[in-house]
Protein backbone atom coordinates (compact mmCIF):
# COMPACT_ATOMS: atom_id res chain seq x y z
CA UNK A 1 0.00 0.00 0.00
CA UNK A 2 2.63 2.49 0.93
CA UNK A 3 4.53 1.82 -2.51
CA UNK A 4 1.39 2.55 -4.80
CA UNK A 5 0.98 5.53 -2.23
CA UNK A 6 4.36 6.80 -3.15
CA UNK A 7 3.89 6.04 -7.12
CA UNK A 8 0.75 7.97 -6.48
CA UNK A 9 2.21 11.10 -5.91
CA UNK A 10 5.56 10.18 -7.73
CA UNK A 11 2.79 10.50 -10.64
CA UNK A 12 1.20 13.32 -9.38
CA UNK A 13 4.53 15.47 -9.34
CA UNK A 14 5.52 14.22 -12.46
CA UNK A 15 1.96 15.56 -14.44
CA UNK A 16 2.09 18.54 -13.19
CA UNK A 17 5.01 19.66 -12.49
CA UNK A 18 5.00 20.78 -8.96
CA UNK A 19 6.30 19.80 -5.86
CA UNK A 20 4.33 18.60 -3.27
CA UNK A 21 4.50 20.41 0.08
CA UNK A 22 1.29 19.46 2.07
CA UNK A 23 -1.45 17.19 1.54
CA UNK A 24 -4.80 16.16 3.50
CA UNK A 25 -7.94 14.90 3.14
CA UNK A 26 -11.38 17.47 3.33
CA UNK A 27 -14.33 18.43 1.87
CA UNK A 28 -15.32 20.62 -0.91
CA UNK A 29 -18.76 22.62 -0.05
CA UNK A 30 -19.94 24.17 -3.67
CA UNK A 31 -22.22 27.09 -3.53
CA UNK A 32 -21.28 27.56 0.01
CA UNK A 33 -23.69 24.83 0.82
CA UNK A 34 -22.34 23.09 3.64
CA UNK A 35 -25.44 20.65 4.22
CA UNK A 36 -23.40 17.91 1.43
CA UNK A 37 -20.07 18.36 -0.05
CA UNK A 38 -17.21 16.20 -1.89
CA UNK A 39 -14.13 14.41 -0.12
CA UNK A 40 -11.17 14.51 -1.66
CA UNK A 41 -7.50 15.59 -0.96
CA UNK A 42 -6.18 18.96 -0.79
CA UNK A 43 -2.82 19.51 -1.84
CA UNK A 44 -0.49 22.43 -1.51
CA UNK A 45 2.16 22.50 -4.27
CA UNK A 46 5.72 24.98 -4.51
CA UNK A 47 2.72 26.98 -7.51
CA UNK A 48 -0.60 26.06 -6.28
CA UNK A 49 -3.39 24.75 -3.96
CA UNK A 50 -5.25 22.24 -5.60
CA UNK A 51 -8.49 20.02 -4.67
CA UNK A 52 -9.22 16.69 -6.46
CA UNK A 53 -12.49 14.88 -5.85
CA UNK A 54 -12.19 11.30 -8.07
CA UNK A 55 -16.03 10.20 -7.84
CA UNK A 56 -16.19 6.05 -6.35
CA UNK A 57 -18.96 3.86 -5.97
CA UNK A 58 -17.99 1.69 -2.60
CA UNK A 59 -19.80 0.06 0.54
CA UNK A 60 -19.18 2.95 2.84
CA UNK A 61 -20.36 5.77 0.36
CA UNK A 62 -23.90 3.73 -0.51
CA UNK A 63 -24.48 3.49 3.46
CA UNK A 64 -24.71 7.21 3.00
CA UNK A 65 -26.29 8.14 -0.06
CA UNK A 66 -29.65 9.24 0.08
CA UNK A 67 -32.65 8.31 -1.11
CA UNK A 68 -33.80 9.86 -4.30
CA UNK A 69 -30.94 12.69 -3.86
CA UNK A 70 -27.50 12.70 -5.93
CA UNK A 71 -26.12 15.70 -6.00
CA UNK A 72 -22.62 14.38 -6.56
CA UNK A 73 -20.96 14.63 -9.83
CA UNK A 74 -19.98 11.54 -11.79
CA UNK A 75 -16.83 13.59 -13.08
CA UNK A 76 -13.90 13.97 -11.99
CA UNK A 77 -13.68 17.55 -9.71
CA UNK A 78 -10.63 19.48 -9.87
CA UNK A 79 -9.84 22.72 -8.36
CA UNK A 80 -6.29 24.57 -9.11
CA UNK A 81 -5.69 28.09 -8.29
CA UNK A 82 -2.56 29.19 -8.06
CA UNK A 83 -0.46 30.43 -5.14
CA UNK A 84 -0.20 34.06 -6.45
CA UNK A 85 -3.69 34.48 -7.12
CA UNK A 86 -4.62 33.24 -3.75
CA UNK A 87 -6.20 36.54 -1.95
CA UNK A 88 -6.99 35.15 1.87
CA UNK A 89 -7.09 32.37 3.61
CA UNK A 90 -9.53 32.31 6.41
CA UNK A 91 -9.55 29.57 8.82
CA UNK A 92 -11.37 30.86 12.21
CA UNK A 93 -10.08 29.51 15.09
CA UNK A 94 -12.63 26.89 16.76
CA UNK A 95 -13.20 27.40 20.77
CA UNK A 96 -14.37 24.45 22.82
CA UNK A 97 -17.73 24.85 22.39
CA UNK A 98 -17.46 24.90 18.33
CA UNK A 99 -14.97 21.66 18.64
CA UNK A 100 -17.99 19.73 20.42
CA UNK A 101 -20.69 21.22 19.02
CA UNK A 102 -19.42 22.49 15.35
CA UNK A 103 -18.08 20.48 12.53
CA UNK A 104 -16.02 17.17 13.30
CA UNK A 105 -12.80 19.19 10.89
CA UNK A 106 -12.37 22.86 10.88
CA UNK A 107 -13.34 25.45 8.12
CA UNK A 108 -11.33 26.70 5.36
CA UNK A 109 -12.16 29.41 3.18
CA UNK A 110 -9.73 30.42 0.37
CA UNK A 111 -10.44 33.73 -1.89
CA UNK A 112 -9.20 33.21 -5.35
CA UNK A 113 -9.05 35.45 -8.52
CA UNK A 114 -12.32 37.78 -9.31
CA UNK A 115 -12.88 36.88 -5.41
CA UNK A 116 -14.42 33.92 -5.76
CA UNK A 117 -14.45 32.25 -2.61
CA UNK A 118 -14.01 28.52 -1.95
CA UNK A 119 -15.17 26.48 1.10
CA UNK A 120 -13.51 23.43 2.42
CA UNK A 121 -13.08 21.43 5.88
CA UNK A 122 -10.02 19.73 6.19
CA UNK A 123 -8.59 16.92 8.47
CA UNK A 124 -6.27 19.22 11.04
CA UNK A 125 -3.91 16.39 12.03
CA UNK A 126 -1.34 16.57 9.34
CA UNK A 127 -0.52 20.03 9.48
CA UNK A 128 -2.07 21.27 6.12
CA UNK A 129 -3.47 24.73 7.17
CA UNK A 130 -0.32 25.64 9.14
CA UNK A 131 1.28 24.55 5.69
CA UNK A 132 -0.77 26.65 3.71
CA UNK A 133 -0.60 29.76 6.15
CA UNK A 134 3.07 30.09 6.14
CA UNK A 135 3.15 29.48 2.24
CA UNK A 136 0.72 32.42 2.05
CA UNK A 137 2.58 34.86 3.78
CA UNK A 138 5.84 33.88 2.71
CA UNK A 139 4.72 35.07 -0.81
CA UNK A 140 3.11 38.37 0.33
CA UNK A 141 6.19 39.12 2.49
CA UNK A 142 8.07 38.58 -1.00
CA UNK A 143 8.80 42.37 -3.27
CA UNK A 144 6.34 42.10 -6.47
CA UNK A 145 8.37 42.30 -9.17
CA UNK A 146 7.40 44.49 -11.80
Amino acid sequence: MADEAADFWNEFERETGEKVESRCIGEYYRNQDTSSGLWGLLVLTDKSFRFKHMPSENWLSSLFKRVGRSSAPKEPVEITIPRGEIVSVNSPKRDFFARVFGPAFPRLTITGPDEKTYLFTLDPSGGFLTALEHAISRQESRPSSI
